[in-house]
């Protein structure tokens, strides 16, 4: 019985992570995925595949191959040693500085930043335009 149930868990997992969105072209990794390198091979499912649009590859995808979750993250919006802008906000108060990001980071991921004029390392959330709210 317990197969049984491991096997339709199984199933339902390749199933859930199944994509209409196919590579047309051939995807390098670190490369955005964009409509003119991806097309749905089934209209109807072309809505669903939409989030998948904007996302970056995380390794090679041929042509033919379907672009899943598991293939792609968020696009990078800082990439390491990037200058970025810093800002900490308190109430009314709002200052701004300038840094170089320590690593890579998308939406609403954490990133470190060496303050460029403190040589302070401070810990921020990178924001919707690229620069990052320091905490």
């Amino acid at each position: 019985m317990s197969s049984f149930i491991a096997i339709g868990f199984s199933a339902f997992l390749a199933l859930s992570n199944a994509s209409s969105l196919v590579a047309s072209e051939v995807i390098r990794a670190g490369d955005l995925v964009t409509p003119a390198n991806a097309s749905a091979e089934d209209l109807a499912a072309a809505s669903d595949d939409a989030a998948l649009i904007g996302r970056e590859a995380k390794r090679t995808i041929y042509a033919g191959q379907p672009v899943t979750l598991d293939n792609t993250r968020p696009a990078r919006l800082v990439t390491r040693n990037q200058i970025v802008t810093v800002k900490y906000i308190k109430g009314g108060l709002e200052i701004s500085t300038t840094g170089r990001a320590m690593g890579e980071a998308s939406l609403n991921e954490p990133v470190t930043v060496l303050n460029l004029q403190s040589r302070q390392m401070v810990q921020g959330i990178v924001q919707e335009s690229g620069w990052v709210l320091a905490q």
